[in-house]
């Protein structure tokens, strides 16, 4: 029941950041046109600040190394089955948009801006070692999203190439930061507090981005599509559920990995859905509802996910 309520508090609190956005869209003190250059700023900036600030607090191990690249590789394979059996199922349905934006939102999750502070607030006393994991998993994620996860929102396959592989904000961002963990780079102070602060930017910011685009929309459409629901099902559960099961068959692993794995798989539809709908032009609407209501949602589903927490 602890680790319940505690997670209960986390959400609560990351869900109350986004008021702001919402109650300045609904006074128009800002416009819809601003969210697309925000979401820029998460994409090209803060994300990978947060991975420079991650990994520049940790101290290098081969163990550690190891441990990095276990868990980038049960990412791949958790993204893989999520990502693939969706598509397979509704690729007959792919001409419309948000079912295109339904088969990136079953598998996509808010590792970092929200999984951060859910370790921090689960987890205190080896959060600063298993954050490092939702870089990772971030890194992945956005590989796919780049490449996959693009091409299958905007229909086109030009986005899946070498070039968005390895030279988009995520990956550049964590090859940085990898290099800086290994070798030991210690910044500046100043340099240090800048990348901080950017980094630490990253959550509230994400968070008033959702309260933004929930000001622009419909409440009554955005809570009565069943669609939404039931990708947030297979998200926020189903796939938290193959995470455990993945982590139960391998007790050998370090329990720390085992847990950041399962809780980051826990997490509600990561907000680059609604961002990279913004980017290439299809099917925001959707995104949007799908990131808005599963954050929501996720105040219940998450601390129900976590009463498994301990038996990791």
């Amino acid at each position: 029941m602890a680790t319940f309520l505690v997670a209960l508090l986390a959400v609560g609190v990351l869900l109350l950041i986004a008021t702001p956005g919402y109650i300045l869209m609904k006074r128009k003190m800002l416009s819809e046109e601003c969210i697309p250059g925000i979401s820029k700023i998460l994409l090209f900036v803060c994300q990978p600040c947060l991975a420079v600030f991650t990994f520049g607090k940790l101290e290098y191990s081969a163990q550690l190394l190891l441990d990095l690249g276990i868990f980038a590789a049960l990412i791949i394979l958790v993204h893989a089955v999520m990502l693939g059996g969706s598509f397979l199922i509704l690729k007959k349905k792919s001409e419309e948009p948000i079912y295109r934006i339904i088969t990136i939102g079953t598998t996509f999750g808010n590792c970092a801006f929200f999984g951060i502070p859910v370790i921090e607030a689960l987890l205190p006393d080896i959060a600063s070692s298993l954050i490092a994991y939702t870089t990772v998993y971030a890194a992945v994620m956005n590989v796919l999203g780049w490449t996959v996860g693009s091409a299958i929102i905007s229909h086109d396959t030009k986005y899946i190439s070498l070039k968005k592989i390895f030279l988009n904000p995520a990956m550049i961002g964590t090859a940085v930061a990898l290099l800086i963990f290994i070798i030991g780079v210690d910044f500046p102070k100043e340099v240090a507090n800048m990348i901080e602060y950017t980094a630490r930017a990253a959550t509230p910011l994400s968070m008033i981005v959702m309260g933004m685009r929930l000001g622009t929309m419909n409440l009554k459409k955005v809570f009565t599509d069943y669609r939404v629901y039931l990708t947030i099902a297979v998200k926020q559960f189903l796939m938290p559920l193959i995470a455990f099961g993945i982590v139960m068959l391998l007790p050998s692993l370090d329990a720390g990995l085992r847990q950041a794995f399962f809780i980051t798989c826990a997490c509600p539809i990561a907000s680059i859905v609604l961002n990279f709908s913004e980017i290439v032009g299809e099917g925001q609407e959707a995104g949007a509802n799908l990131v808005l209501v599963s954050t929501m949602c996720s105040i219940i589903t998450l601390p129900v996910m976590m009463f498994l927490l301990p038996l990791i």
